[in-house]
């Protein structure tokens, strides 16, 4: 069996709206492997099986929804009110993940694909830096976010604001972040500038491998 090389591991993070999520999808377009930490945290709940099962062993059987998997809202409102339960289900929901995106950057190295990406909303909310080679953070002006996810998720400001209290700040964010990308002009822009941060990346990663 030929060897695997260990793919680049990158973390793309930043605040509700800032864009994130299409700087991913250019990525992606790319041709990069971009893992949604976030969309497989949902797949745990949103679909019937051992996850919803452990779940509602551990909460209740009133959490379960009509469709067999958990009442998204109504278990948000249980944990948000109650530490141990916000712990129990984070840890629910990440040891399965973990899992998945093993299985998943095996693969890419199997692939002998050159980048990983995880794209993770709360990456600097948990410390993470350290489990990447570097990390890049997508910015956005304040009102240019709440505007977006009003319009796009139909969401009112209290709720957005509310989200951003419990994030990290933009301030940390350039504090912390080993790349910057700002989101503050048309999707054209957004995009080259999401590649060259991507190639900055990399070129400094090879850079630092000659020496």
């Amino acid at each position: 069996m030929p060897a695997t090389t260990c793919p680049l591991r990158l973390g793309l993070t930043g605040g509700i709206g800032s864009g994130k999520s299409a700087v991913a999808e250019v990525w992606r377009r790319a041709g990069h492997r971009v893992i949604d930490l976030d969309a497989h945290s949902r797949r745990v709940l949103d679909v019937p099986g051992d996850g919803v099962e452990e779940a509602v062993a551990r909460f209740g059987e009133e959490f379960r929804s009509a469709a067999g998997t958990i009442d998204r809202a109504a278990l948000a409102r249980l944990v948000f009110a109650d530490a141990t339960a916000r712990t129990a289900l984070e840890r629910i929901v990440l040891t399965r993940v973990d899992v998945t995106v093993a299985r998943e950057e095996e693969t890419a190295a199997q692939a002998g694909e050159r980048v990983i990406v995880h794209d993770s909303p709360l990456l600097l909310e948990k410390e993470q830096e350290s489990s990447y080679r570097a990390v890049v953070a997508v910015l956005a002006r304040r009102e240019d976010r709440i505007a977006r996810v009003i319009r796009d998720r139909g969401k009112d400001r209290a709720y957005v604001e509310s989200i951003m209290a419990a994030q990290v700040t933009d301030l940390e964010r350039i504090r912390r972040a080993d790349r910057l990308v700002l989101n503050t002009a048309d999707r054209e822009t957004l995009a080259a500038r999401a590649l060259h941060a991507l190639e900055a990346v990399l070129v400094g990663h090879e850079d630092s491998a000659l020496r």
